[in-house]
């Protein structure tokens, strides 16, 4: 039937569009689409040649490498970026209806959500005056539909998805004046003992973001943000810290961790390790509820970072070649280091044996990753202790807690032991550092090199412990002291063979920032373990000396510390351990009640 409209028009039956047209119309949208896409490229700004050198020279100081960048981002071309201040908390709370403290609060609980980088932005191409013809509608329509929208990714991955964040802050930068403060604090502060970057490579990261461009593989972006939270993390450590430079750092973690997709899928280079590893050191400094993926970014940071290191040896002829295969090994060996750590405390394999690295071992012996007195000319390669503990970390997972000595004889298990217990000891003995008091480490170092320094003792102690706590449960690798079950077993132990180096590292804690702050989180599982050895010691002993009232008031200090840590974060197993210590304190301050007012003494059993 012939249905004919009396209005406007009569409607007439499509024709089939023929398949020559169709090629000669797709064509002709391609040429307009390339047209558009070239003077888009012509109006981009261009990145301006750095004035500097591009070697770094450990003459050239860091403000000046900071002040440079600052006067060339603060006068270069500024990108339309969206007025977005998150340092404003107050403003931006009453302005968003909530949104970035949602976003936070939802870091701190693992609800997460996918979210965009500013890398993933899509090119804003005017298509006014580009229409599909009729005979080009159905194709729009399919193009447009589900087939080729985003596969659902639930289920696909262990790693919870980056917090979904509003489009206002996909460009965010801090103000050039405080992104270049937070450069500076950094480099000082933490590059100089840890070095992840050469100073004039982050300089030109931060060039490529502040002036609104991309690098192509999100190396910038996400370099850019992993310094800015762990300049932030070192700011919470500060005299004046405070919690909102952890929710900071907690944002900016967010912000680096929606870069992964095209972080993962570039090809490697030194750029994506630094990013890999930084990303790993802002998760296990933060109050995230995913630290176990750490263990992944740092194993496959040191995959690529080991391939890169064995293809530049073959390739280095000028100076700059030479530096840049130095800072790989650096990079390495930041990398090797976290490894083996998260290794002893999680009771994994590392991605390398001792034999593997055995060749690279006296690289680190120079004069980067060094700690400077405040005043004077003491100093000490903090770096390079850093690499010596983990040398010998990975010698007791190799020697002991491999799962291929389970067939060795108690005998020879026993023998490897002791090897490892001298070969620890004949390492403290040589260094000073361990010998020095909480006071004068104080008098000698700035608050951020102390807590370096502390954390080289917990890394220390750390091995100590895991050596005892093996000997001590016969000799089971399976048993993993930090955790819960493994910390209740020990505090049944009446011998405490790493009493005294947990009582020299808890010594050291009152000079040190405490509570929900990067150092404490780092650790955490290492200071319970010194605690629950030094009052499992007490309760088991009653006769021994007592601690001081200054050594009860650290122990007591530290349950509240973590307590603190507990209602920051989403961490039922902290809160678990944070309650056991919590029963251990009150089962030896009731023991010495009784012996002070003349009770019987008497060991005490805890139940966890």
């Amino acid at each position: 039937m012939k249905e004919t409209c009396t209005t406007t028009y009569t409607r007439k039956q499509r024709s089939k569009p023929q398949r020559g047209n169709r090629i000669v119309e797709y064509e002709s949208r391609i040429k307009r689409l390339e047209s558009l896409l070239h003077e888009r490229n012509v109006t981009q700004p261009e990145i301006r040649q750095q004035p500097i050198m591009q070697v770094t020279d450990a003459s050239v100081p860091l403000s000046k490498w900071v002040e440079s960048l600052r006067h060339e981002v603060e006068t270069g071309p500024q990108p339309q970026l969206p007025d977005l201040n998150p340092f404003d908390l107050e403003g931006l709370l009453q302005g968003s209806d909530g949104v970035f403290a949602d976003e936070l609060g939802a870091l701190s609980m693992g609800d997460t959500s996918q979210g965009s980088s500013a890398l993933d932005t899509p090119l804003p191409i005017s298509l006014d005056g580009i229409q599909p013809s009729v005979d080009f509608q159905e194709d729009a329509a399919f193009l447009q539909g589900g087939h080729f929208g985003p596969r659902s990714t639930e289920g696909l991955s262990p790693l919870p998805q980056p917090t979904t964040t509003s489009p206002d802050s996909d460009w965010y930068l801090p103000p050039p004046e405080l992104g270049t403060s937070l450069l500076a604090e950094f480099l000082t502060d933490l590059n100089t003992a840890y070095p992840l970057y050469q100073p004039h490579v982050i300089a030109d990261h931060l060039r490529t973001c502040y002036a609104g461009l991309s690098d192509g593989a999100a190396v910038a972006w996400t370099s850019a943000y992993i310094v800015f939270g762990m300049a932030h993390h070192l700011r919470g450590m500060s005299v004046t810290g405070n919690s909102y430079d952890m929710d900071m750092a907690q944002y900016y973690l967010a912000r680096a961790y929606s870069t992964l997709n095209t972080l993962l899928a570039a090809p490697p280079s030194l750029g994506q390790v630094q990013c890999l590893i930084g990303l790993a050191l802002l998760m296990v400094a933060s109050p995230c509820s995913y630290k176990q993926s750490a263990g992944h970014f740092v194993s496959t940071a040191l995959r690529v970072i080991r391939s890169l290191v064995y293809q530049e040896e073959k390739d280095c002829l000028t100076i700059e070649q030479l530096a840049n295969s130095a800072q790989q090994r650096r990079v390495f060996w930041i990398c090797f280091i976290n490894d083996i750590t998260l290794a002893i405390l999680n009771n994994t394999q590392p991605t390398h044996k001792l034999q593997d690295v055995a060749n690279c071992s006296d690289f680190v012996a120079d004069e980067l990753g060094a700690l400077t007195a405040a005043e004077g000319t003491w100093r000490v390669l903090i770096f390079w202790l850093f690499t010596r503990i983990a040398l010998l970390q990975v010698e007791a997972i190799d020697q002991v807690f491999s799962r291929t000595t389970s067939n060795n004889t108690p005998l020879d298990l026993s023998a490897a032991t002791s090897i490892v217990f001298a070969r620890l000891q004949a390492f403290r003995e040589q260094h000073h550092i361990f010998h020095l008091s909480a006071g004068q480490i104080q008098q000698l170092l700035y608050r951020a090199d102390i807590c370096h320094c502390i954390a080289l003792e917990a890394y220390y102690f750390a091995t100590i412990y895991r050596l005892h706590a093996f000997m001590a449960m016969d000799m089971s690798s399976k048993i993993n002291p930090f955790e819960m079950d493994g910390l209740s077993r020990m505090s049944k132990m009446k011998q405490h063979k790493s009493y005294s180096e947990a009582r020299r590292l808890l010594s050291l804690l009152p000079v040190a920032p405490r509570g929900n702050v990067a150092l404490y989180w780092m650790i955490h599982s290492i200071l319970i373990a010194a605690l629950v050895t030094i009052l499992a010691h007490h309760i088991q002993n009653p006769m021994a000396d007592a601690p001081s009232p200054t050594e009860l008031r650290i122990y007591q200090q530290l349950v509240a510390d973590l307590d603190i840590m507990v209602g920051a974060g989403d961490n039922p197993d902290l809160a678990d351990k944070a309650t056991f210590c919590k029963r251990l304190l009150s089962a030896y301050e009731a023991r010495f009640r009784a012996q002070r007012i003349g009770g019987p003494l008497r060991s005490i059993a805890v139940t966890s």
